[in-house]
């Protein structure tokens, strides 16, 4: 019998030992009309090559073992000559500190923190940062502390809900496997962002799933406080789950077109906007057309009122940000399962969403979207766009 090969796409990077070196960032480089002149921007130092040189010196423009260096001087030259002068523009390289080694690469000696374009985010991560002698409140006193607080305030219901708005209940999806259906780990295997999908809706059936198993409510178990704490697939700090959803329907079958709230607690659709997202959606998403195909995309959201009554401190908006990225990895592996393709994105105009939909962004921010959609059969990659002319700002 034939042993079956597996199917590998491993770039030969992966392979590359940590004694390789590379040409490093930075280096000057001025051609003269007999010479290549290399300068160690750091030092000031410099070094001229000879115009022969530079075939070796290409070598290095990508990761190479200092022993294939070698090797690849020789099939150049095929003479000892070449393999000593192999050796002494190594040497040259060396002397003059232009070489990073594939071992510093890996742990990123070389790379700087981020600059002026993280500001905001580097100061909220150094304002929410803890040190050494953070005194964490024990868990009897802060139990009691909110105890006081919520016979004063109550604390937010751990369900949103627009009471106004039509509902329309979702059928209640299968809880167990089928015979032949991907097991966890092919689901996982399987996962790949999908930039590319049929014209052909998603189920009823199909939605209820995506929803049920990424945000819906598993059970629920009494809070002492009032109300309950809400579990779900994912975690969340204090089991409050902040995040909010709301599915932006395109292309479902027997679900009319438009915007709508998922209700976590029955499990179904809110409508609160009827019309072609198509129009739109684009823009929306940072101009990302692609995103236009998907049958289906969930804006998430986080109300963060019900995470701030408990936890009054900043750093706790690093579980809520988190949060998202929790809820919407089980989103992705429910849409592997289901055989759909999915995408997420961060490169948003939040302001059209806010504008549509009436959020206050001091109280409800935008996050993130997710989109789901079914496969073309026929193609193998799904992860470009039908047409790549235009511009995937920030597409993850």
């Amino acid at each position: 019998m034939q042993k079956r090969q597996v199917e590998t796409d491993e770039p030969a990077t992966l392979r590359i030992s940590g004694n390789a070196l590379h040409l490093s960032d930075g280096v000057g480089v001025t051609l003269l009309d007999d010479q290549i002149v290399l300068e160690n921007r750091a030092t000031g130092a410099s070094k001229a090559f000879s115009r022969e040189a530079i075939p070796l010196l290409d070598l290095f423009m990508d990761w190479i073992e200092p022993d294939d260096f070698v090797s690849r001087a020789f099939e150049q030259g095929g003479e000892a000559e070449s393999v000593n002068r192999a050796i002494g523009v190594l040497h040259d390289l060396l002397e003059l500190d232009v070489l990073t080694v594939r071992a510093e690469d890996l742990r990123g000696t070389r790379l700087r923190a981020p600059g002026a374009g993280w500001g905001d985010a580097m100061r909220f991560l150094l304002a929410t940062r803890t040190s050494r002698e953070t005194i964490f409140a024990p868990p009897a006193e802060f139990n009691a502390a909110l105890a006081e607080k919520a016979a004063v305030t109550r604390q937010a219901s751990a369900f949103m809900e627009y009471p106004a708005a039509p509902f329309s209940p979702l059928s209640e999806p299968r809880m167990t496997a089928s015979r032949g259906e991907p097991s966890f780990p092919k689901t996982m295997l399987n996962r790949r962002t999908a930039r590319r999908y049929a014209d052909h809706p998603l189920t009823e059936a199909q939605l209820s799933s995506l929803l049920k198993f990424a945000w819906g409510m598993i059970k629920s178990v009494p809070n002492p406080l009032g109300d309950v704490f809400v579990r779900k697939t994912s975690p969340s700090g204090g089991s409050l789950h902040p995040v909010e959803v709301y599915p932006i329907v395109l292309n479902v079958d027997g679900i009319e077109r438009g915007i709508y709230h998922y209700s976590v607690r029955r499990h179904g659709l809110e409508r609160l906007w009827t019309g072609d997202a198509h129009e739109w959606i684009a823009k929306a998403c940072g101009d990302q057309e692609w995103v236009r195909e998907a049958a289906v995309i969930f804006l998430c959201s986080a109300f963060l009122p019900r995470t701030a009554w408990k936890y009054d401190f900043s750093r706790v908006a690093r579980a809520v940000m988190a949060e998202i990225g929790f809820s919407g990895q089980s989103l992705l592996l429910t849409a592997s399962w289901l055989g759909l393709g999915a995408f997420t994105t961060i490169a948003l105009r939040d302001e059209l969403f806010e504008d549509l939909l009436g959020f206050d962004p001091l109280r409800e921010p935008v996050f993130a979207v997710f989109g789901v959609g079914a496969l073309e059969p026929d193609i193998v990659d799904h992860s470009r766009p039908r047409t790549e002319n235009q511009d995937e700002a920030g597409a993850l």
